[in-house]
C-alpha cells in the first residue's frame, strides 16, 4: 500500500476537488515538498493525509485518508451518500466558502481583479432546488446516480437537492426501475403542471414495464411519459417557466435550467446585461426560448437559432414572436446573446456573434471555455465590459457566468 502523504489544503478548485500542497509534517524538505495536489472531499484550511493515486510533473491527484486538522469551513454533509454518490462535491463546506471558491474561479479564468467581479449571486436555495435530473438503473433494478469517479450506480432513496415534485415522484420511479434493465436511464423534469419522464435506451422489456407503471406514476405527479423522446402517454412536456413569466414548455429530454428559481435569477442577469433597449437581437443557442421569451418584448426584432430541430420547433411554439432557424441568420444585429454548451461556442457562432454592432451577452456554464472565447471576441473588436457569477447549483462546483462584451 502506498505511503500516506500530508497535504495542507488551500482552496476549492473548479471540477470539485480541493487543492493544496504536500508538506513534510516534521519540517524536513523532500523532493515532493510543495507539490500541488488535488484532494476530493477535503476543505480549505485543513491539514489532511492522503494516498497518491497518480502524478504528472509537479501535480498529483490523491484520495483522502484522514483529516488531521479540520478547516473552519467544514460542516457535516446532510446526505448519507455524500462522498459515494457523484452528484455533489461540496456538501462538506459552508455555502459562503462555496461562493468564495466560485468567485475565485471566475475571476481567475477571466483575468479579473477579485474586487472587480461582484459577489456571487445566490440564485438557488442551498437544498431542494432541483427540478430536473438524470437517474440511472443499476443491477437488480436499483435507481440512483453514478458514483463518484465511477460508472457504478449508487442506490438513491432520497436526495436533499430534489425539489418537492421530484421528491414526490422518486418512490414511483424506483418502483418502475425494479423492472427495467441495467443501463436504462430516466430523464426527469418537473414543471408547474407536474413531472415529465423520458426513458432512455429502453429495450422492449423495459419499455413494456414503463407502460405498465403509468397509473402508479400518475398518482405520484407524473403527467407525461416518453420512450426515447417519443411521447407515450399523457402530456408531451411540462411548463418549466419561472413564476410570473411566459410559459416555457419542455419535455424531460429537452434542455432547461436545473431549477425554476435559479433560472429566474439567470434571466434577470441576462436582461440586465442586455439593457432595456437592445435593438435588433441575434440569439444563438436559443434552446426552446428561455431567454427569447423576455427578449421579444424589449427588442425591435429577435432572430433565434438552435442546432436542435426539436428545440427550434418548441421555440416556435413557446415564442412565436421571434423568427426561428436551425442556423444563425446572416446579417448584423445590434445585440447578440449566446448560451452555448459546456464546450463553448464554435467558430460559426462566434463569427455570427461578432457581427453585432454594439454588444454581446455570453452565458456560460464553464469559465474556462468562456475565457477562451473571450480571447476570440477580443480579436474581433470586443472587450469584456462586465461579468457576474451565479450559483445555480449549490453543493456542486458548477457556476454560471453572464459576461457582457462591448464593441471597442
Amino acid at each position: 500500500m502506498a505511503a500516506e502523504i500530508t497535504v495542507d489544503v488551500e482552496s476549492l478548485a473548479f471540477g470539485g476537488d480541493a487543492v493544496g500542497r504536500q508538506r513534510d509534517p516534521d519540517g524536513a524538505r523532500t523532493a515532493d515538498d510543495g507539490r500541488v495536489t488535488f484532494v476530493p472531499l477535503a476543505a480549505p484550511g485543513e491539514r489532511v493525509r492522503v494516498r497518491i493515486e497518480r502524478a504528472k510533473g509537479k501535480v498529483a491527484w490523491a484520495e483522502l485518508t484522514a483529516i488531521d486538522a479540520p478547516g473552519p469551513d467544514r460542516v457535516p454533509p446532510p446526505c448519507p451518500l455524500f462522498g459515494t454518490c457523484g452528484g455533489c462535491q461540496w456538501q462538506h463546506v459552508t455555502l459562503p466558502a462555496q461562493h468564495a471558491a466560485k468567485h475565485a474561479v471566475v475571476a481567475r479564468a477571466l483575468a479579473l481583479a477579485p474586487d472587480s467581479l461582484p459577489p456571487v449571486i445566490a440564485a438557488s436555495v442551498a437544498y431542494g432546488y432541483r427540478d430536473r435530473c438524470r437517474l440511472a438503473v443499476g443491477a437488480g433494478g436499483m435507481l440512483g446516480f453514478r458514483a463518484r469517479r465511477s460508472h457504478d450506480v449508487v442506490d438513491v432513496q432520497a436526495c436533499p437537492l430534489f425539489g418537492p415534485e421530484l421528491a414526490r415522484a422518486l418512490p414511483a420511479l424506483r418502483a418502475m426501475a425494479r423492472g427495467l434493465a441495467p443501463g436504462v436511464e430516466l430523464d426527469v423534469q418537473a414543471g408547474a403542471d407536474g413531472v415529465h419522464v423520458n426513458v432512455v435506451r429502453a429495450d422492449p422489456t423495459s419499455a413494456a414495464q414503463a407502460r405498465r407503471e403509468v397509473d402508479r406514476l400518475s398518482a405520484a405527479g407524473v403527467v407525461g411519459l416518453a420512450l426515447a423522446g417519443k411521447s407515450t402517454s399523457g402530456q408531451a412536456d411540462v411548463d418549466v417557466a419561472e413564476p410570473g413569466s411566459a410559459p416555457l414548455r419542455v419535455p424531460a429530454d429537452g434542455f432547461a435550467q436545473v431549477g425554476r428559481a435559479g433560472n429566474a435569477a439567470l434571466v434577470a442577469a441576462v436582461l440586465d446585461a442586455v439593457g432595456p433597449s437592445p435593438g435588433a437581437v441575434l440569439e444563438l443557442y436559443a434552446g426552446s426560448g428561455n431567454f427569447t421569451r423576455h427578449l421579444v418584448p424589449i427588442a425591435t426584432s429577435v432572430a433565434a437559432s438552435d442546432g436542435d430541430p426539436g428545440a427550434v420547433e418548441r421555440g416556435r411554439r413557446n415564442v412565436p414572436g421571434a423568427s426561428w432557424s436551425l442556423r444563425p441568420v446572416a446579417g448584423a444585429a445590434d445585440t447578440a446573446v449566446l448560451d452555448p454548451p459546456r464546450e463553448g461556442a464554435d467558430r460559426a457562432h462566434l463569427t455570427a456573434a461578432a457581427a453585432a454592432r454594439r454588444r454581446i451577452v455570453y452565458v456560460s456554464c464553464d469559465p474556462q471555455t468562456l475565457a477562451r472565447d473571450a480571447r476570440t471576441l477580443a480579436v474581433s473588436g470586443f472587450h469584456l465590459a462586465g461579468a457576474v457569477a451565479l450559483d445555480l447549483l449549490p453543493q456542486t462546483f458548477h457556476v454560471e457566468v453572464v459576461a457582457r462584451f462591448e464593441r471597442d
